[in-house]
Order: structure tokens, then C-alpha cells, then sequence
């Protein structure tokens, strides 16, 4: 059967076969060898192999010409799709480039932040690593592709006998020398791209402030040109899935009796067959390689870049509505700053009456009337209690500061506060306009709110100053208090001035505050960004000294209240009916007998107004 099958096949090729029946005659082994020497001879002269059973090798044919088909049809998906991560790797990569202006030596607004962080957190990347994702899906479908070629072929030479089956076979592992061309694509260098995304992968976790921007636009770029690498391959891959279309077709298509020539063909379109069947797998498995690095890169940068866009971004919506506490301080402690200068005239006039009163002089009575008619000392209690008001609305504005900053810099990577600590409190004496230590440290107690800023103001020396006085007036008749009163007032408008500087050097801080505002949310320099950061650990420290000063504000003016409350107790039970004042006069005379009789013949000035 074998002999008739090889007559069959090599009709035409007398020579050939008078030489097989010459030596079939004198040939001593088996027919089994007898056709293995006449195969190698078919090989050796026709460089061919010759394929017995042509019924299953057109079935084989069949399947890969179905499975080449669906390849292709695969791979423009994939060419697409490969396509859309190049755009977006450039689109990225160019909105990152576009963000940064001439001001400054390429600085970047930070009104851009919001905007960056959609980009690398946002829909539209995480719409990229989908698409990505997907790539590596179809590049797995693609290796499942042609390895069922690569079976359908194997199964046609299963049909085979297994003299001519083993010979084949061992020709499997020669599918360049045998199934190639010069035109066919080498492999792209696998360890190259993979080594290069990997180490944009390792960049963008060791990303920090000052290599953001530079890290993110390397991350896409890389992306751009992976994705190129991967449409190139996919292209690759499409097209020998139509070329073993085109030579799978001629082999499902194949009749038995054709010219030996076309015998030739048929078993080169099988070693074609498989050649690119491989070369489909090898590309399908490197470029799935290089997808699950992009998926990789995608997804570290959206969550690295992503978490430190989104911090600053957030810091800077933090800031911005923070600006209209600040304003409200600025315009509380001017307020507070004109009340306390109108406080101290006041004051100061009550003084200058009590000092009448002491001296006994032509302005006695009138000082006494004036002060027995209260108005001036509710004027003082008035204007000092709005004091305290304004102050304490003053210190619930700043709270709110220092808790929504430190809220911001607290919710940021690390990456980003990193050595700020380290300065420790000593912090920067001098910055933010003023001689007072600016602390660069965030407490993350509840205590924070009781520790009084280093080399801060201490009020509680001036308060029992007032306290003392308070209780000397309250301890004594009117008469004996008018000398401590006036001492008291004397004190009282010094210590309205002490608290009329402090607010002064409370407004200082706001502006202060207001100016590390502009600068964090002005044209970063991404040289020196950190000094950004800087603003609002800035803007915390000015924002605690504020809320100390306005605290120990509070206590002076409420001792000093408490002062002007208790004189005012002492003058408001005192019946001043025109017809008693001389008796109250002579009663004056009386409690300051001890400054002798000249002192005494003062008093009688008003009998002698009076006659007159």
C-alpha cells in the first residue's frame, strides 16, 4: 500500500521509482526500513516531505484558516484599542507639559492641581487601565489562537503513518530553517520594554514633591510609546494571522493529483503554518508581557501621582476658604484695635476725674457728678466687653484655620511633609512678619489647644496686677476708694494699651497668614516646592499665636471689666441731690483729714462758690 501510495505521489518521476524497485529487490531488512531510506531519498531530491494522507491534512488546514480568521479579526480590536492608550499617553503627557508656565522659570499655577488630579486620578485614566487590561485579555486570547492552529496543524500529521509521522516531527523544531522567510519580524526586545516600564513603575513609587511632575510626564510618555510598541506587535500579529489565512486556505483547498510542484507547496504552506503560528504565540505572550507592566504603571501612577495631586489640590480648596477667616480677623482686630484706642481715652478721662477728685480742685464736683452719673464707666465696660466679643469671634475664626489646615496637611502622603518635623519647634524665628518663633510642628492631640506657643506673650502677672486692685477697692468705703480707683485707672489704661499692641501684633499674624495663602496658591517653582508646603505649616503656627493672643487679650480685658465694674459699684448707690453735695464734700474733708489743714482749706472752696 505504501509503494502504490508513493507511485502514486511520484507519477511522472520514472527514474525515481525504477531506482526504489532496484533497490527494493535487494534490499534485505524490513519494508518498514525499505520506505524510510526511499523517504529520505524523496526528502534528499525533492526537499519535501510527502504527505500521505491528504484528507486529514485539509481538514487541519480548515481549522487553522477558521482560527486565522478569527485571529485577524481579533487583532484590529486590539490594534484600536492599543491605539487609544498611545493617544492617551501623549494627550497626558502634553496637558502635563502645557501646565506649566513662563512665569517663573516654568513654574505651575496651582490652580492646575484639581486639574492634574483628574488627569492621573480621574475617569478618564482609569477608563485607560480598563482599556489596557483589556489589551492583555485579547493578547491571551491571541496565544490561545495559535496554539489551537499549532494543534490543528499537529493533528493533521497524526493522521500520518509513523515512519513519515516521526520524520516530521522531528523537522518541528526547525520551523525557521524550514517555515521561514527573510521578511519575517524579529521579536521586539522583551527585556528591554519590560526593564524600561519597570523602572517608570519604580520611579513613580519613589516619587516625591520635587520629581511629581517630572516622574508623571516620564510615566506617560512611557505609556505613549509602550502602547506604540504593543499596536506595532498587535499589527504584527494581524498580519500573519492573514498569511496563514492565505496558506491555510491553498491547504484546505488542496487536490490530490495535482503536479508534484504543488505537492511542494502544499507541505511548505504546513511548515509556513506552523512557523507563524509560533511567531503569533511568541509575539501574543512578549506583548502580554509589556501590557501587564502598563496596567502596572497606570495603576501606580494613579494612586501615587493621583494621592499627591489630590492632597495639594485639596490643600489649596483648604486654603481658599480659609481666606475669608483670615479676612474676618483682619477686619475683627482693626475693629478691636479702634475700640481699645477709644477704650483708653476713656480711660484716661475717667482717670483725670478721679485725680480731680484727690487733688480737691475747682473740678472736683464736676468730676464727681460725671462719675456719679455712671455714663462714662458704662462706656468703658461697654466698649470693653465689644472688645472681648470681637476678640472671641476673632479666636472661633482662627480655630476653624488651624483645624482645616491641619486637617489638610495631615491627610497628605508622606512624601510631602517629609523633614518638616525635623526642624522641630525652634521652627524659623522672624518668618511671617514677625519676631515670634514659627513652629513647623503638627500636634496630633487634643492638647495641642492648651500649649501656648514657645516665646509668646504671658498676661498673668498684668491680671493679678488687676485682681489686687479689684480687691482693694472692693475692701474699702468710697471715700477711702477714690485714691485706689484712681491708682486702678491709672493701671487700667496701661493695661487697655498693653491689649491695644497685642491685637495690633495679632493682626500682623493674619496678614501674615494671608500672605502664605497668596503664595501657596499663586505659580509654584517645582525646584523649591517644598518651601509651599512650608506656607501651611506657616499658616498654623501664625494661626495658634493668634488664637494665644486673642486668649490672654480676653483675660486682660475681662480683669480689667471686672476693675471698672467694681468702681462703678462704688459711685451708683451715692445719692448726688445738689442740696447734699456739701455735706458729701465736708465727708470728703473728713476721710482726707490727714493731709493736714491746708488740705482741709481746700474744702471750703465751694462754700464760697456757693455765696457767691
Amino acid at each position: 500500500t505504501i509503494c502504490e501510495k508513493i507511485l502514486t505521489a511520484t507519477a511522472g518521476h520514472t527514474h525515481a521509482i525504477m531506482g526504489f524497485m532496484e533497490r527494493m529487490d535487494s534490499l534485505k531488512g524490513s519494508v518498514k526500513d525499505a520506505a524510510g531510506d526511499v523517504m529520505e531519498f524523496i526528502d534528499d531530491k525533492v526537499d519535501m516531505p510527502v504527505i500521505i494522507d491528504v484528507k486529514g491534512i485539509k481538514a487541519a488546514g480548515g481549522a487553522v484558516h477558521a482560527t486565522s480568521r478569527e485571529t485577524s479579526k481579533l487583532c484590529h480590536s486590539t490594534i484600536d484599542k492599543a491605539s487609544e492608550v498611545v493617544s492617551f499617553g501623549m494627550e497626558m503627557k502634553d496637558t502635563l507639559d502645557g501646565m506649566t508656565t513662563d512665569e517663573g522659570g516654568g513654574g505651575l499655577d496651582a490652580s492646575k492641581f484639581e486639574i492634574i488630579k483628574d488627569l492621573v486620578d480621574g475617569d478618564r485614566i482609569r477608563e485607560a487601565t480598563k482599556l489596557a487590561g483589556e489589551l492583555g485579555d485579547l493578547a491571551l486570547q491571541c496565544v490561545e489562537k495559535s496554539q489551537d492552529m499549532m494543534e490543528a496543524i499537529e493533528h493533521g500529521i497524526d493522521t500520518l503513518p509513523d515512519i513519515i509521522e516521526d520524520r516530521i516531527e522531528d523537522k518541528l523544531d526547525r520551523t525557521i530553517e524550514k517555515g521561514g522567510t527573510e521578511g519575517d519580524p524579529d521579536l521586539p526586545d522583551l527585556e528591554r520594554n519590560c526593564g524600561e516600564l519597570r523602572s517608570l513603575v519604580e520611579g513613580i513609587e519613589a516619587v516625591n514633591l520635587f520629581t511629581v511632575m517630572s516622574s508623571g510626564k516620564l510615566a506617560f510618555d512611557g505609556l505613549r510609546s509602550k502602547g506604540a510598541v504593543c499596536e506595532g506587535m498587535f499589527t504584527t500579529i494581524r498580519d500573519f494571522a492573514e498569511d496563514i489565512s492565505q496558506v491555510s486556505d491553498a491547504i484546505q483547498n488542496f487536490k490530490l493529483g495535482m503536479a508534484l510542484g504543488a505537492m511542494k507547496d502544499l507541505v511548505s504552506n504546513a511548515w509556513r503554518c506552523l512557523r507563524l503560528s509560533n511567531l503569533i504565540k511568541q509575539f501574543a505572550e512578549g506583548v502580554g508581557a509589556i501590557i501587564e507592566w502598563i496596567v502596572k504603571l497606570f495603576k501606580r501612577a494613579s494612586e501615587k501621582l493621583g494621592s499627591i495631586w489630590g492632597a495639594l489640590a485639596r490643600a489649596k480648596d483648604v486654603l481658599s476658604d480659609c481666606v475669608r477667616y483670615v479676612g474676618d480677623c483682619i477686619r475683627l482686630c482693626d475693629d478691636a484695635k479702634d475700640r481699645s484706642g477709644e477704650l483708653c481715652d476713656v480711660s484716661a478721662e475717667i482717670r483725670d476725674h478721679l485725680g480731680n477728685i484727690v487733688t480737691l480742685n475747682r473740678e472736683s464736683i464736676a468730676s464727681i457728678k460725671d462719675l456719679a452719673d455712671g455714663d462714662e464707666m458704662k462706656r468703658a465696660i461697654q466698649l470693653a466687653t465689644t472688645i472681648d466679643d470681637i476678640v472671641k469671634e476673632c479666636v472661633m475664626h482662627i480655630i476653624e484655620t488651624i483645624h482645616k489646615v491641619c486637617g489638610a496637611i495631615k491627610s497628605m502622603p508622606d512624601v510631602l511633609t517629609e523633614g518638616m518635623n525635623d526642624e522641630g519647634e525652634d521652627g524659623a524665628p522672624g518668618e511671617g512678619g514677625t519676631t515670634r518663633t514659627i513652629s513647623l510642628v503638627i500636634i496630633d492631640d487634643d492638647g495641642d489647644d492648651e500649649i501656648p506657643p514657645e516665646n509668646c506673650v504671658d498676661v498673668t502677672s498684668d491680671i493679678e496686677e488687676l485682681d489686687g486692685m479689684r480687691g482693694d477697692i472692693e475692701g474699702v468705703n468710697v471715700l477711702k476708694a477714690v485714691g485706689k480707683i484712681a491708682d486702678a485707672f491709672d493701671g487700667i489704661h496701661a493695661k487697655i494699651g498693653l491689649c491695644g499692641d497685642m491685637i495690633a501684633e495679632s493682626r500682623g499674624f493674619a496678614d501674615a497668614c494671608n500672605v502664605s495663602i497668596e503664595s501657596f496658591g499663586g505659580v509654584w517653582d517645582l525646584e523649591s516646592a517644598q518651601g509651599h508646603i512650608r506656607e501651611l505649616f506657616k499658616i498654623v503656627s501664625l494661626g495658634k499665636l493668634i488664637r494665644h493672643f486673642a486668649r490672654e487679650i480676653m483675660r486682660l480685658i475681662r480683669a480689667n471689666i471686672a476693675v471698672m465694674k467694681a468702681t462703678r459699684k462704688k459711685f451708683k448707690d451715692i445719692d448726688f441731690v445738689p442740696d447734699e453735695l456739701e455735706d458729701l464734700i465736708e465727708d470728703v474733708g473728713d476721710g482726707l483729714a490727714d493731709l493736714g489743714k491746708s488740705a482741709a482749706k481746700k474744702l471750703q472752696f465751694w462754700k464760697k462758690d456757693d455765696k457767691e
